[in-house]
């Protein structure tokens, strides 16, 4: 059976969407100078310039392994896989921008600057549009969109996978039973 047990792309989009929230929350508190739980502007700086450099490195293996571990299972790309291309490509050239942004910045943080809007609202819009077309690929029954999928045993006639297996099978398969297996 060709198959991985680890899922690179999953995992790494995990860490991208977690740091697109984060950031925006650490720039609000940066920028308001705020004190949470005892943790000042200072360490709300080193969190959102880490969330966004974090950002910025894990999207590209994260489209690189969205591409290449998905990209044996479809003849043509459907609508969902090149919205989910464009919407990473935007993020990243997004978190890109905001990166040489905040290089250069000097002066304080600002709530109603063009960074702001970016970091708070543009990334954020970006990975729920991701997350939406990634859970609609992955787990149609998730989403607020249905799937293709029809369970084998629904199809007219039933489908037995078992036996579809069976047929090309080298040797028969290994029965165990339970009872004697603790022996």
């Amino acid at each position: 059976m060709d198959h991985r047990p680890i899922h690179l792309h999953s995992m790494l989009v995990h860490a991208v969407v977690a740091l697109a929230p984060l950031a925006a929350v650490a720039f609000v508190l940066e920028a308001s100078s705020s004190i949470v739980a005892g943790i000042d502007a200072a360490v709300w700086s080193f969190l959102f310039r880490g969330s966004l450099i974090g950002m910025l490195l894990l999207s590209i293996p994260a489209v690189l392994t969205g591409i290449t571990e998905r990209n044996h299972m479809y003849v043509n790309w459907p609508t969902s896989h090149r919205v989910k291309l464009v919407a990473s490509m935007a993020l990243f050239a997004l978190v890109a921008w905001e990166v040489g942004v905040v290089a250069v910045h000097t002066t304080p943080l600002d709530l109603g600057s063009p960074l702001a809007v970016a970091v708070i609202v543009g990334n954020n819009l970006a990975v729920l549009v991701l997350a939406i077309y990634g859970l609609r690929i992955t787990l149609g029954r998730c989403s607020l969109a249905p799937t293709s999928y029809t369970p084998d045993m629904d199809r007219d006639p039933p489908v037995d996978l078992l036996e579809l297996v069976a047929e090309s099978a080298a040797e028969p398969a290994k029965l165990i039973e339970v009872r004697e297996e603790g022996r």
